[in-house]
């Protein structure tokens, strides 16, 4: 039994190594129209979703700090607004990676206050700048200058804890995160305090 031990904790230990050393450069952001000013952008990682407002543009999760300037270059091809918010919708790094850029070149992040405690806890803790300055317990809305708004809605631990949809109603446009998978059964994160029901 313990040289299975051993070999879980070895495969454990390569896969994270492999994922440390994953290759970004081939990566293409890309990116489609969803209503006249909402976007989903895809990369590598989770889904980002991109609201135009009438001064800023707000990025919903950022995916890989590798990825930043990608997709930074890419937002820019539609819209000239600067990126002043990213809102998390997990604390997953293929969706929180590039906080920590985008919060340098002045974005202020947000996510439920879950999102960071556990960025803050973790066995390998984020850097500061990577952890929301904003945070909400419950659900909170955004008004954006065009008229239109964003309501960021926490749900029972189902992925993590600190799940949050982002719903655009004007638009009638929910950003999910990790709570919908397409085609498959969705990730449940126990580490994270996630909840089995049945």
């Amino acid at each position: 039994m313990k040289k299975l031990g051993n070999v879980i904790i070895i495969i454990l230990l390569a896969s994270t190594s492999l994922q440390a050393q994953r290759d970004f450069s081939t990566v293409e952001i890309t990116s489609e129209k969803l209503t006249d000013n909402v976007y989903t952008l895809f990369g590598a990682g989770g889904n980002i979703g991109l609201a135009i407002g009438e001064d800023a543009a707000y990025l919903i999760d950022d995916q890989f700090g590798s990825l930043t300037e990608k997709i930074v270059a890419h937002v820019k091809t539609i819209t000239d607004k600067p990126i002043n918010f990213v809102l998390n919708t997990h604390m997953h790094g293929d969706h929180t990676g590039g906080n920590e850029n985008l919060a340098n070149a002045g974005a202020l992040v947000i996510a439920h206050e879950n999102v960071r405690k556990r960025m803050v806890s973790s066995e390998e803790p984020q850097p500061k700048e990577a952890w929301p300055v904003v945070t909400f317990n419950d659900k909170m809305t955004l008004h954006l200058k065009n008229g239109k708004s964003v309501h960021a809605m926490h749900v029972n631990p189902a992925h993590t804890d600190g799940d949050t949809y982002y719903y655009f109603p004007e638009d009638n446009v929910i950003h999910m995160g990790d709570n919908f998978f397409s085609g498959r059964y969705p990730y449940i994160d126990l580490n994270s305090e996630a909840i089995l029901t049945g």
